[in-house]
C-alpha cells in the first residue's frame, strides 16, 4: 500500500492560495498545456473543485478529472500543480505530477497513464524515480491508468452527467459539490438523480482502489544503461 500522509503540510500548501511548495524551491514554471497548436486532445475543463481552471491534455486525463469532479470525497483539485527537482543515476530530472488532489483525510498526487507506459524502459526510470523522490519527502504519488477510469461503463455515464448538469458559477471555497446543482439548487429528473447518486459512489470506489495500489507494483525494475 502507497504511503499516505494525513493533512501533510507541504501537499496542503499546494492546494490552499498558493502553489508554491517552500520544502521544494524550484523555480521552474510548469507548461502551458492548453494551446492552440498540437493534435492531441486538451483544454480546459469546468471543474467545481478548482480555483484555477482545470487543464487536460489528453482524452485520459479528461476522464480522471471527470472523476475527480465526481467523487465525494475529493475536495479540491489542482492540475499542473509543480515542479519537482530530483537526482538519479542519469542525472538531474524534473517531474510535474498531472494533478494535486485534497480530500478530508489526506492530499496526494495523480500521475495520468495509459495502461501500456510499463513497456516503455525510459518512461519507468522517470516514473520509478519520482515516485521514490515524493515518498523521500513523506508525498504520495498515485498512478491512473486508462483502465482505470474506463471499466464497467463509467465514463458512459459520467459523459451523461455532464451533459445535463448546469454549467458551474463562479468559484467559492464553500461550493457543496456533492449537490447535482450547488449553485441553483434545481434538481435533475429522477433517472439522472439516480445515475449522479450511482456515480458518486463509483467514483470514491475507484479513488479508493487505486489509493490502496502500491505504485511499485506498476513500475517494472528496468536497467539503468
Amino acid at each position: 500500500m502507497p504511503k499516505t500522509s494525513r493533512r501533510n503540510p507541504v501537499a496542503s500548501a499546494l492546494l490552499e492560495a498558493s502553489l508554491v511548495d517552500p520544502g521544494h524551491p524550484s523555480t521552474r514554471r510548469v507548461r502551458k498545456i492548453v494551446t492552440p497548436s498540437g493534435r492531441r486532445p486538451r483544454g480546459n475543463f469546468p471543474s467545481r473543485k478548482s480555483s484555477a481552471p482545470a487543464k487536460y491534455e489528453s482524452l485520459i486525463e479528461k476522464m480522471v478529472l471527470r472523476v475527480l469532479e465526481v467523487a465525494p470525497s475529493v475536495r479540491k483539485i489542482v492540475t499542473q500543480p509543480q515542479v519537482f527537482e530530483f537526482h538519479d543515476a542519469r542525472g538531474k530530472r524534473r517531474y510535474t505530477p498531472d494533478v494535486a488532489v485534497k480530500t478530508d483525510l489526506l492530499d496526494f498526487f495523480i500521475e495520468v497513464k495509459d495502461d501500456s507506459f510499463s513497456s516503455d524502459p525510459k518512461t519507468v526510470r522517470k516514473m520509478r524515480g519520482a515516485a521514490e523522490h515524493l515518498r523521500h519527502e513523506g508525498l504520495t504519488l498515485v498512478f491512473v491508468l486508462r483502465s482505470d477510469v474506463q471499466q464497467n461503463g463509467l465514463q458512459d455515464d459520467l459523459e451523461i452527467l455532464f451533459r445535463n448538469r448546469p454549467i458551474r458559477g463562479r468559484f467559492r471555497d464553500d461550493t457543496d459539490t456533492t449537490m447535482w446543482d450547488p449553485e441553483k439548487g434545481t434538481c435533475p429528473p429522477p433517472e439522472i438523480q439516480q445515475r449522479w447518486d450511482n456515480a458518486k459512489r463509483a467514483c470514491d470506489e475507484l479513488l479508493h482502489r487505486v489509493m490502496r495500489r502500491d505504485p511499485d507494483d506498476l513500475l517494472p525494475v528496468v536497467s539503468n544503461n
